[in-house]
């Protein structure tokens, strides 16, 4: 009896053994399953935040070409001039507002309630809002009919991207008064405040990059931009100078009409302040005269492109006549007038007077130009902001530089600036001692700068007749933009209109 009850215990106790592996068994199967869904769950995590990561940079990157494309095009971004750049002899390029031309188009009503079109979405769009269109481009074109020419091919394979921009012009005067419409004049282009709102769309995991319904991972990011000019305020006379007036040789100086109030004409501002080092040199040498434009041009009516129609262009007819001139030095006569300003409270940090950077930083305007090590490159299609690191920045005989509606805004930190017989610049010249304190500027031959010159530096010798002709128009388009840069707290990835 009692073996038979062993036998019932023994039995009872192997069941329970079976039934608590099965129960384990079961319960890491379920742990198991539970894990790998888990896991699967983190792993299409990662894969879609690798996917909108890559999406997010892409639309980065277009946002970046798209900066860089609007500095290129300097030139035209305020222009209706269907001729605003030339870029060939008889070859040009439509400004941005030039009827009919690819650029700006206003926004409407209509577009303004559309979800998909640039006007449309959370942007504060309006009616006096523009935004980029293309009239030209044709039904699938992959950059769509909004969009600006970005590159998407230099993106990383599998991804594509597409950049709108919605334009905001803003009076300095009435910075809260929203969007104005454009004043396309000389002067207002170059007082024109203005914010770019870049819409970029990145997309990546794509099958076919030029169908972006095959992508499966998307990122929208707006960055707001506003635009700074090359100069904080530009040159009001034709001549600046720290260091020495006038040169050795022959100068003419051509003046702002209107530089000292309604008529009253200024052609060079000259430090005379003691607490700058060093001071001007006042020299009695060389031969020089100012005049007004009229006596320069022999007529009041200027040409359009300011450049003097012959080559007998000069502020008077030569000999001991002095009736032409505001102020001179002839046959050992020196007169200087209420044009020629000798300040005693001239700004010591020149630099900072007109880039608005103190010269100890200019790298920050350095940082936004061209930099080319001479000047052997320039031309009559240079144009915006240059600056020479080197040696030497010679312009040679006969050789244009910049043109009157693209002109250049050229500083150069070169030792030696020289310009030779027949050089024209059209644009601001700055010739700056920073890099080199022994940095001078000469001339050798007839010379024209039409615009204005600034000598943060040394005149040194002038043989021949180097002309400064102030040309207001010159000087407000040198002014340009020299840089966009982020508005701060702008940025944001909601609210954007969906790609059409």
């Amino acid at each position: 009896m009692k073996n038979i009850e062993n036998l019932n215990i023994s039995r009872q106790a192997g069941g329970l053994t079976i039934f608590t592996a099965i129960f384990v068994l079961v319960l890491m199967t379920l742990m198991l399953l539970y894990a790998s869904r888990v896991g699967v769950f983190e792993q299409r995590i990662s894969s879609n935040e690798a996917r909108q990561k890559l999406a997010f940079h892409a639309a980065e990157a277009i946002l970046d070409q798209g900066q860089e494309y609007i500095l290129a095009n300097a030139g035209r971004i305020f222009s209706d001039d269907p001729q605003a750049v030339q870029i060939g002899p008889t070859t040009y390029r439509a400004g941005w507002f030039a009827a009919g031309q690819v650029g700006w188009n206003q926004c409407t009503a209509a577009m303004i309630a559309k979800p998909n079109h640039p006007c449309g979405g959370d942007i504060p769009a309006t009616l006096t809002s523009y935004f980029y269109d293309d009239p030209n481009t044709t039904a699938g074109d992959v950059t769509g009919a909004d969009s600006l020419p970005v590159n998407a091919a230099l993106l990383p394979p599998g991804t594509t991207a597409r950049l709108s921009a919605v334009l905001c012009i803003i009076d300095p005067a009435n910075p809260s008064g929203g969007c104005q419409a454009p004043d396309l004049s000389n002067e207002g282009e170059n007082s024109t405040l203005v914010v770019f709102t870049m819409m970029a769309y990145g997309y990546s995991d794509c099958t076919d990059t030029n169908d972006i319904t095959t992508c499966t991972g998307e990122a929208r990011v707006a960055r707001p931009l506003s635009n700074f000019k090359n100069l904080s305020g530009s040159p009001g006379v034709p001549l600046t100078t720290k260091s020495t007036f006038p040169p050795t040789g022959t100068a003419e100086v051509v003046g702002n009409p209107n530089g000292g109030g309604l008529g009253v004409p200024l052609t060079t501002w000259i430090n005379d302040n003691p607490a700058c080092s060093p001071g001007v040199d006042i020299q009695s040498s060389g031969s020089w005269q100012t005049c007004e434009l009229q006596e320069w041009y022999s007529t009041s009516d200027y040409p359009d492109d300011v450049a003097c129609p012959s080559a007998g262009c000069t502020c008077g007819p030569g000999g001991n006549d002095t009736d032409y001139f505001l102020s001179w030095r002839k046959a050992g006569d020196t007169n200087i007038s209420i044009d020629i300003v000798i300040d005693d409270s001239f700004p010591c940090d020149l630099f900072e007077f007109y880039f608005g950077v103190p010269r100890n930083q200019y790298h920050v305007i350095k940082a936004n130009a061209t930099v080319i090590s001479n000047c052997n490159s320039l031309g009559p299609y240079s144009s915006g902001l240059y600056w020479v690191s080197g040696a030497e920045c010679r312009i040679n005989s006969n050789t244009q530089v910049g043109t009157y509606k693209n002109p250049i805004m050229l500083v150069s930190a070169a030792t030696s600036t020289d310009l030779r017989g027949g050089a024209e610049i059209f644009g601001t010249l700055y010739v700056f001692d920073g890099e080199d304190i022994n940095a001078t500027m000469n001339s050798n031959g007839t010379n024209t700068v039409y615009g204005a010159v600034i000598v943060d530096a040394v005149i040194g010798a002038f043989q021949g007749t180097f002309q400064i002709v102030y040309a207001d128009g010159v000087i407000a388009n040198a002014a340009g933009i020299n840089g966009i840069g982020s508005v701060s707290g702008g940025w944001r990835d909601f609210g954007l209109p969906a790609w059409q």
